[in-house]
């Protein structure tokens, strides 16, 4: 059985214990997990003012709010309690639990300090997701990894692979060594996937406050497993795994450069989305007509050339209307349903860089008055604590009112609060899906996925799933130079900026507006080629064969 440990998990809206892209992959995987007949339980925490509710101001400032929920409709207390040591204090742990059913049944468990008689500051520790870098985040990590081990004990669940997504839950280690007294049987029992990109992402603490929080585990050497002072909590997952795994091709090389260590060693296994969540229920329909059975076996979206061009179009439309209603509910933008429309919505900050579309306004406007109209969609949240990203937010705000008194040519809206429901027509109702970061710092990316198995067309910087998946002109259209897997070479602002204005005024909108026919073969060519692999059924097929398989010597 496997035992998946994951800091965030997004299953549905009204469970907002997720900020992203890792939290919808988790849910993702446990999903095909269910589909698939996998022996599998989930270990991670209940927050109960969820992550982060956000409200923008007229002039582009996030405002963040508690995302409360009523977490007793959806979990169901156990009857189980064990205690985990913070320091000296023995503080006891709780458990919820939600099952996401199918073939098998795959069962979460919410755990829980919040608990009576506990002291105030562990207490705190289910409060909010990512709320503090410090001893707060220390010791939810140890919360999750060394409470979650036990809680799972106390369950009696026989685990033979401990999965730790991020490093959020290395702390488990700890325990396996002080059951099996050797190293050398942990490993036979760990992997650890590591899903980031920059060295800044990986949770560090000083080994000073390790020691004094696991003050009662005399089974490690603190000191020794330091780097730098500090105790890197990828290295020390990384250093107790039998395999480590990276989340594409791509990011396998860029996690080399970060890990040299690992050179050698390291697996890759590239992200997927669950299919029967992202796909829109109008498609699906269709799909179901003309596909049948390709819910079950997603490779048979490569027959997606026998649906009707007229029909596919026709769906699209429907989709695509309902997702102009909605941003002319919640904005004054006054989009239409017969204009280009961009989508381009995830977490807000620099590397991402949101508003890159926008840095050359002038241009922009020059293109939409004289090759074609576009409309141009936001959404996304910027982390509480990250000025950056907050300020583009409010840079976009500006770009919008700009661009409303010069021209109707491009029009632009930013929709508040993303999630799940919302992430669900965007992604199937825009005209292209735009997606730009700095490379090499797409570790995968998964949106554009959901995006093209709806036939939405990709425009990518070449970087994460992309370099993978995309095949320029067929599929979806590269932003700037296509590098070669090794290279690590940043993007440069101005070529992208360039290579994005170049193909949207040449190829994308002439296409779009003029070429019709052509538009929707390459609409079935996106559903055609990023369908049948990047599913999460392929990915959890992938981790069987790569990674599981040390739980099965």
């Amino acid at each position: 059985m496997i035992a998946y440990f994951v800091m965030e998990l997004g299953l549905e809206d009204n469970m907002p214990i997720y900020s992203g892209g890792l939290g919808t992959l988790a849910g993702d995987t446990l999903y095909s997990y269910a589909d698939m007949d996998i022996p599998a339980v989930c270990v991670t925490l209940l927050y109960k003012r969820g992550y982060n509710l956000q409200k923008i101001t007229p002039h582009g400032m996030q405002l963040d709010f508690d995302a409360l929920w009523d977490y007793k409709k959806y979990l169901r207390k156990l009857d189980v309690e064990v205690e985990v040591l913070f320091g000296d204090k023995k503080q006891k742990v709780a458990c919820w639990e939600y099952w996401v059913r199918s073939k098998a049944d795959v069962r979460i468990l919410f755990l829980d300090a919040d608990v009576e008689g506990n002291d105030p500051e562990i207490r705190k520790l289910n409060s909010k997701l990512y709320f503090d870098d410090g001893i707060y985040r220390l010791r939810q990590e140890i919360l999750l990894g060394i409470g979650g081990y036990r809680v799972l004990k106390a369950l009696g669940y026989p685990i033979h692979v401990y999965h730790m997504n991020e490093s959020h839950s290395a702390f488990l280690v700890v325990e396996l060594l002080r059951e099996f007294k050797s190293s050398d049987e942990v490993r036979k029992r760990c992997v650890f996937t590591t899903h980031t990109p920059v060295p800044a992402g990986h949770d560090k603490f000083p080994v000073d406050m390790v020691k004094e929080e696991l003050k009662a585990y005399d089974i490690i050497d603190w000191e020794k497993e330091a780097v730098e002072g500090y105790i890197n909590l990828s290295v020390l997952a990384s250093r107790y795994s039998g395999k480590v795994n990276a989340v594409s091709q791509r990011h396998m090389y860029v996690t080399q450069g970060i890990f040299p260590e690992l050179t050698g060693s390291l697996e890759y296994v590239t992200n997927g989305v669950y299919h029967k969540r992202w796909i829109h229920p109008e498609l699906q329909e269709v799909f179901n007509e003309y596909i049948p059975g390709w819910d079950e076996n997603p490779i048979l979206l490569q027959r997606v050339y026998d649906i009707p061009s007229e029909l596919l179009l026709k769906t699209h439309n429907k989709i695509k209307s309902e997702l102009i209603n909605l941003i002319n509910k919640q904005t004054d933008a006054s989009f239409s349903d017969d204009v280009f429309t961009v989508g381009i919505a995830r977490r807000v900050t620099p590397y991402k860089r949101n508003d890159l579309i926008l840095r050359d306004i002038d241009r922009l406007i020059h293109i939409g008055e004289r090759v074609g109209e576009i409309q141009i969609v936001f959404a996304g949240k910027a982390h509480p604590k990250d000025g950056m990203g907050k300020d583009m937010i409010k840079r976009i705000f500006e770009a919008m009112r700009i661009i409303k008194e010069r021209t109707k040519a491009v029009k632009v809206a930013f929709l508040e609060n993303y999630g799940i429901d919302m992430a669900k027509l965007l992604i199937a109702g825009c005209d292209v899906w735009l997606n730009n970061p700095k490379r090499p710092y797409e570790a995968c990316g998964t949106s554009g996925m959901k995006a093209g198995m709806n036939g939405v067309l990709n425009f990518s910087t070449w970087d994460g799933w992309w370099l993978e998946g995309g095949v320029e002109g067929v599929n979806g259209w590269g932003i700037g130079p296509r590098p070669s897997w090794q290279d690590m070479s940043e993007s440069l602002d101005e070529e992208d900026l360039e290579d994005l204005y170049g193909k949207l005024a040449h190829i994308i909108l002439p296409t779009y507006y003029k070429h019709k026919d052509e538009w929707v073969r390459l609409m079935k060519n996106s559903i055609a080629t990023i369908g049948p692999y990047f599913n999460t059924h392929r990915m959890v097929s992938d981790y069987i064969s790569k990674v599981y398989k040390i739980g099965l010597r």
